[in-house]
């Protein structure tokens, strides 16, 4: 599938800016100033989407059927040769040591633009991409990154102040890449013959990263759902997860985010223990965000134990002979040192 900025970046509300225009930013110089500052400190880090597989596959499954879990990093990076402000990002698909989506690997350099009233960023998949996977964890490569080549960039992503939150779209560099109105990027192929289009936008807090994205190649949605509905990523913690069962002692590095590792009851039984923070549906109304520990049967998926405590807190269960106690830590390992 082919990957590109407009991938990594996307959050839409639909094709809706073909009839109506995106609503107007006056963003002032202190405004712009503070989006640098919040996506400095909000972005980097790493963000689960399983959260939202989760309560799909619970409570209630969309028409089109569950997102895809994926597992994103994000990190602030020392790389002069590329920009001033700089991140790099991946996407590891069905949790944090799953397989590396392939081109998901984007250098980003990040400047304020007053002109436009927005802080622009602009991506790309670095050459060599063998090279600097996990470059969050490999500081000595990071001045070797090859600079963004703008010649190539037919979008930007554009971010801005909304209250409280970041807002981006995606959007032509030029009016003639902007013909299906503000907040969409489109241009024609280098054979010319088929015209890709994106409406593409982002939001982001401290904990969470909602994401949307459409794109088409000569009408046809190669990236996003049909439904047009986010994926929402949720902001992952370290921790470290001592399990004992009828197979001995074991220290596992773990995140509040769907971590899931087998264990052995006492009677020689495989159960699965997870460790989840989620928003669950509140017994009133509304959503409470709880951190639950929980032992189901693999096949059936039933729940056989659960434990739940407050967000970041530890926590720990016993269940048929397998006992598990989960820690927060305050970093994550490297990717290479994970269980």
């Amino acid at each position: 599938m082919l990957r590109s900025i407009i991938y990594i970046f996307a959050l839409t509300i639909g094709l809706s800016h073909q009839l109506k225009a995106a609503p107007e930013y006056d963003q002032s110089p202190e405004d712009l100033k503070w989006v640098m500052a919040k996506l400095k400190e909000w972005l980097p880090g790493e963000w689960s989407a399983f959260p939202q597989v989760h309560y799909e596959r619970t409570t209630r499954m969309p028409q089109e059927g569950e997102h895809e879990n994926w597992y994103r990093t994000f990190a602030l990076i020392d790389a002069p040769q590329v920009g001033d402000t700089v991140f790099y990002g991946q996407v590891n698909m069905d949790g944090r040591n799953g397989y590396l989506l392939a081109r998901s690997q984007i250098t980003y350099e990040v400047y304020i633009d007053e002109a436009r009233g927005a802080v622009v960023m602009n991506g790309q998949p670095p050459a060599e991409s063998d090279r600097f996977i996990d470059l969050q964890d490999n500081p000595e490569l990071w001045r070797e990154l090859p600079d963004v080549d703008q010649s190539k960039l037919n979008c930007d992503f554009l971010w801005r102040r909304d209250g409280d939150q970041l807002f981006a779209v995606l959007e032509g560099k030029t009016p003639d890449r902007q013909t299906y109105g503000p907040g969409t990027c489109n241009y024609f192929s280098e054979a010319g013959q088929a015209e890709f289009f994106a409406d593409a936008e982002w939001v982001l807090t401290p904990e969470t990263l909602w994401i949307y994205d459409i794109n088409t190649m000569g009408g046809q949605l190669f990236i996003g759902r049909e439904d047009k509905t986010h994926v929402r990523l949720s902001r992952a913690r370290p921790y470290t997860c001592d399990v004992t069962d009828a197979k001995g002692q074991r220290s596992l590095n773990a995140n509040d985010r769907g971590f899931e590792t087998g264990v052995t009851a006492g009677d020689g039984s495989k159960l699965k223990l997870m460790l989840l923070r989620a928003e669950y549906p509140a017994e009133e109304r509304g959503w409470d965000d709880r951190l639950r520990l929980s032992v189901t049967d693999p096949r059936s998926e039933s729940v056989i134990a659960t434990k739940e405590a407050d967000p970041l807190k530890d926590i720990s269960l016993e269940v048929n002979g397998a006992t598990a106690s989960c820690k927060r830590v305050s970093r994550f390992p490297p990717r290479a040192d994970a269980d």
